[in-house]
């Protein structure tokens, strides 16, 4: 701005000295030219000193990080198909006769039929029913991977009062997820009938048969039909028990000695040959000791009858 006052400046001095020579008409001639010449100088220079636009880059911009979600272990939520248990077999049958103020010690054996390794953070915990004793929770003392059985021993109190005591127990997985044994994830459970020394009664509480057969598949010359029974008691006791055959045979007896409640398993193999017939078979148990008792039969089917190889 200071420049285009000085440069008119410049101008009214020429054309003041202009005047003293020349036409009115000359001089404003000259001063139209010269004001025309200032302008077009000023413009030029404002053009030269504008602000110039950035150049432009083939350069791609610079990539940013996008937030993508990521699985997490919610508290209660149960991997797929990882907390599958199921029952084996325990210690301390159900109905077991324990005196008052006993400690006594109960098992359950639980196979993982999941797909992931069960770790020390898994834990057994109180359910429902009676505590008897015992606590909230217990950890896992090793891991269980899939396929393997692991057994899980609590100590347990029997109450001062007598009577029949049921406590029930579940698992618990590191993230909070609760979970039991077999299809409906039921809980395992203990059962105890409770009494004073001197009107405690042992007995028999169950007698339970199961089979199998050598070879598993197949006719061969000899098939070994097996017969096993399972003899549940409820205290320390002996008993005596025998097999009796649907064909007249019978098995030796059999002495078993029971130091606390339990059971303990009793066998008979009775083989059939080729072309046997097809007639239902069964065997018995009796049992002679403590009390003479015959227990139902058990019945299976020859499935090789007067079949030729």
């Amino acid at each position: 701005m200071n420049k285009k006052i000085l440069a008119l400046g410049f101008i009214l001095s020429i054309i003041v000295s202009a005047c003293g020579s020349s036409s009115a008409e000359e001089i404003e001639m000259v001063s139209t030219a010269a004001a025309q010449t200032v302008e077009a100088r000023f413009t030029q220079m404002a053009e030269s000193t504008s602000t110039p636009e950035p150049p432009e880059t083939s350069e791609e911009p610079t990539p940013t990080l996008t937030a993508t979600a990521t699985e997490t272990s919610l508290p209660g939520v149960a991997p797929e198909g990882c907390l599958v248990g199921n029952f084996v077999s325990e210690t301390i049958p159900d109905g077991t006769v324990v005196e008052t103020g006993q400690y006594f010690t109960k098992s359950w054996s639980i196979r993982n039929d999941g797909n992931c390794t069960w770790n020390k953070e898994y834990k057994l915990i109180y359910w429902s029913g009676e505590i008897l004793g015992g606590a909230a929770e217990y950890n896992f003392f090793e891991e269980i991977a899939p396929g393997e059985t692991m057994t899980l021993p609590i100590q347990l109190l029997a109450p001062s009062e007598t009577g029949v005591y049921e406590g029930a127990w579940k698992m618990k997985s590191p993230s909070g997820y609760i979970f039991g044994v077999g299809q409906y994830n039921a809980p395992v459970s203990v059962n105890v009938n409770v009494g004073e020394p001197g009107d405690l009664e042992y007995g028999i509480t169950s007698v339970v048969y199961s089979l199998d057969r050598e070879p598993d598949l197949g006719c061969p010359t000899n098939v070994h039909w097996n017969i096993h029974a399972t003899i549940t008691v409820s205290g320390r006791m002996t008993v005596v028990a025998q097999f009796q055959q649907s064909d007249g045979n019978h098995t030796l007896k059999e002495t078993l000695f029971f130091e606390e409640a339990g059971s303990k398993t009793i066998s008979v193999d009775w083989t059939l040959y080729k072309g046997a017939g097809p007639a239902p078979r069964w065997v018995q148990v009796v049992v002679f000791k403590p009390d003479k008792i015959y227990y139902p039969t058990f019945t299976f089917v020859n499935n090789c009858a007067d079949v030729v190889d």
